[in-house]
């Protein structure tokens, strides 16, 4: 019996189609690893958020501390702690008594509520190895999770809005920090020695002078605001507001000058088309007021992160 192969045209045929539908399949599967990390991201959030809930309800209603205070009274708001209290070696982070500082911050104070190191970033995060000698014997977290410092201290009844206010959010972008946790944005408490909450008539800590009273961060090379995407196809992070509701939210959406920004929906509300990104800092909660007073004048705080924000 005559046995009949494939000829060398049909095969040709074949692996075509293979091609074809590889080609068409592929981006599906990998729009569907993407969309399984946001979903896992948005997860972890959310149970951070939940763990800060029930530390609310143990502490009196008052958020803990977004950044580490020293005992004159000062306060590290603009420091990258050890994640763990413990993680680091020299620096003055392992100096007498400072361990037990840095454990008052967000990331160690909610791990009794959380019990687990792993839910402090999302999937889509990658790991920033900073330089730094780590305590022998002490694993170091990763940590993307910040904590809103406006709400450093602050009690959550105090909150105007609190479906809308950030409570926590990947404020680290892409990157992951090894070892390393902070607020972002923070207070800017200055030198001044007293409590660093936030006001809405004035700066924290009794600061008398008008200026920028709250500071975003960038987190050096590699970084991007943008924990899932980029600024050309609907980058963005994720947000759990002070009532644990959570979801990704745009970022760094280019607008024209001749639009009417909206900080109300975009921590970055400063964003331009070349990829820059900046904030709207606001004397008062009203998002949408562009005057010069309000812009730039008075007490300033970042308007998407106000606790006494309008909307």
């Amino acid at each position: 019996m005559r046995r009949r192969a494939f000829t060398l045209i049909e095969l040709l045929v074949v692996i075509a189609i293979i091609a074809i539908l590889a080609a068409i399949l592929f981006p599906v599967f990998a729009q569907a690893k993407e969309a399984a990390k946001k979903t896992q991201g948005i997860s972890n959030m959310k149970q951070v958020g939940t763990a800060f809930q029930i530390y609310l309800a143990d502490y009196d209603d008052l958020f803990p501390n977004a950044f580490s205070g020293r005992p004159d009274g000062t306060h590290r708001f603009a420091a990258n702690h050890p994640a763990p209290q413990n993680a680091i070696v020299g620096g003055g982070w392992d100096a007498p008594g400072v361990a037990n500082q840095v454990a008052t911050m967000y990331h160690v104070a909610t791990q009794p509520y959380m019990k687990n190191t792993g839910i402090l970033s999302s999937p889509n995060q990658t790991t920033q190895n900073v330089s730094e000698t780590f305590t022998p014997g002490v694993t170091p977290w990763e940590v993307g999770v910040t904590m809103n410092g406006l709400l450093n201290n602050y009690p959550s009844t105090a909150i105007l809005n609190v479906s809308s206010v950030p409570m926590i959010w990947t404020g680290t972008g892409n990157l992951k920090r090894r070892g390393r946790a902070s607020a972002n944005p923070t207070l800017n408490c200055g030198s001044t020695p007293g409590p660093c909450t936030f006001r809405p008539g004035g700066g924290p800590a009794g600061q008398t002078a008008p200026g920028n009273y709250s500071v975003l961060f960038g987190y050096g090379a590699g970084w991007t605001p943008f924990t899932h995407g980029n600024y050309s196809s609907g980058g963005g992070v994720i947000i759990t507001n002070a009532d644990t509701s959570t979801k990704f939210r745009r970022v760094a959406i280019a607008r024209s000058p001749s639009v009417n920004r909206n900080a109300f929906i975009d921590p970055y509300s400063n964003a331009n088309p070349n990829g820059t990104f900046g904030y709207w800092p606001t004397q008062s909660g009203n998002c949408t007021d562009q005057t010069a007073a309000n812009l730039t004048s008075g007490f300033r705080y970042i308007c998407f992160f106000r606790p006494d924000r309008e909307q």
